[in-house]
C-alpha cells in the first residue's frame, strides 16, 4: 500500500486558540505539543514512519517529527487547506502515485488499530461528533491527486460533495475513537475527565 499520511500542524504558539477561555497560552502550547507527539506515535505505529509527513512552518514541530522518523514539509505559512495542498504536492513529488490520509493532531482517543482500519479503505471520511467537521480523510491515489480540501466550518458536507462530484464511492466511518476531537472548552473538559 503506497500511502502517505499528512499531519498538518500550525505553529505551536498559535494552536487551540478556542481553548483560551480555559487554558493559558503556555498550557495551550504544551497541549498542542502533547497532541502532536501522541498523533505521531499513533501514526508511526499504525504505518511505517517513512510514510508520515508533518506539514508545518514551526521548527520545533519539524524537530519533533524527526524524533519519530517522520519528514517535515514546509507549509509556506498557508492556511490549513493551502498547507495540505503544498504537503500533497511534495508527497506526490517524492512518492509518485500515492494514496493520502489526512490526520489532524487533535484526536486524543485515536489508536493505531482505528487508524489502520481507515487506512485500509480506498476512500473514507470520518466526521466529527457533530457531523459538521471532518476528522479524517482517506483518498486513493487518483482521488488524492485532485481532491479539493475544504477543512473548516461544515467541511464534512463539503468533502462529501467533492467526493460525489469526483464519482468516488466513499465510506463514512463513524468510529467514536476517531470522531472525538478537542476544539472547544467543553470537549477539553470531557477529555480530561475521561483521560490523562
Amino acid at each position: 500500500m503506497n500511502l502517505v499520511v499528512l499531519i498538518p500542524c500550525k505553529n505551536l504558539d498559535h494552536g487551540k486558540s478556542r481553548l483560551a477561555a480555559c487554558l493559558s497560552p503556555r498550557s495551550r502550547r504544551a497541549l498542542c505539543e502533547f497532541f502532536l507527539c501522541r498523533t505521531l506515535d499513533v501514526a508511526t505505529r499504525a504505518l511505517a514512519p517513512e510514510r508520515v509527513r508533518v506539514v508545518t512552518s514551526d521548527p520545533r514541530v519539524a524537530a519533533i517529527a524527526a524524533e519519530y522518523r517522520a519528514v517535515a514539509i514546509p507549509d509556506g505559512d498557508a492556511g490549513l487547506n493551502g498547507a495540505l495542498a503544498r504537503g500533497r504536492a511534495q508527497a506526490l513529488a517524492e512518492a509518485g502515485d500515492c494514496a493520502g490520509l489526512i490526520l489532524p493532531i487533535d484526536l486524543p482517543l485515536a489508536t493505531p488499530a482505528a487508524l489502520a482500519g481507515v487506512a485500509d479503505v480506498p476512500h473514507a471520511i470520518v466526521p466529527d461528533e457533530s457531523g459538521a467537521g471532518t476528522n479524517l480523510l482517506r483518498l486513493a491515489p487518483a482521488a488524492f491527486r485532485g481532491f479539493r480540501f475544504a477543512f473548516g466550518a461544515h467541511s464534512f458536507a463539503a468533502h462529501e460533495a467533492n467526493a460525489r462530484e469526483m464519482g468516488l464511492d466513499v465510506r463514512i466511518v463513524k468510529d467514536p475513537l476517531l470522531m472525538f476531537d478537542v476544539d472547544t472548552p467543553e470537549q477539553y473538559r470531557r477529555w480530561i475527565g475521561d483521560g490523562p
